[in-house]
């Protein structure tokens, strides 16, 4: 594609052409067209801000991190969560959520610390809650 021939896209575009007519019109190929347009118009979806890509390096979809954290947190349901377990904390007893790991044995880094500080003592009730109704986590 030539130099003229995307500033021709440019300003089609801006007329309101769609890729097709803009296709027929320069004798190109639709997914030529449609590349070209989503290439140049690559905008941070959180801020809109114009994304400058870097040649031979993976595609940029946030102009920040600051921007791409914002982004997820207000866009969290939108995520395809699907790998969501229900465990039981082998020390504290707490039901707690697991993605993505159905044998985590722990609520919290803190209860497997405590869990491994007290198996020395009794080792009868090992990992049964039985033993650490005051132990908080």
């Amino acid at each position: 594609m030539t130099q003229g021939q995307k500033e021709q896209i440019d300003t089609l575009r801006e007329q309101g052409n769609g890729y097709k007519r803009i296709a027929g019109i320069l004798g190109v190929s639709v997914n030529t067209i449609a590349s070209y347009c989503r290439r140049k118009t690559a905008v941070c979806p959180c801020c809109g801000a114009a994304l400058v890509m870097t040649p031979k390096h993976r595609k940029k979809k946030f102009c920040s991190d600051v921007c791409r954290l914002k982004w997820w947190y207000a866009n969290s349901e939108k995520l395809n969560k699907k790998a969501n377990y229900d465990c039981t904390c082998q020390f504290c007893g707490k039901v707690f959520v697991s993605y993505g790991n159905k044998n985590r044995k722990y609520c919290s880094r803190s209860c497997y610390g405590k869990s491994r500080r007290s198996l020395g003592q009794d080792h009868a009730v090992q990992g049964s809650g039985a033993n650490f109704e005051n132990a908080s986590c």
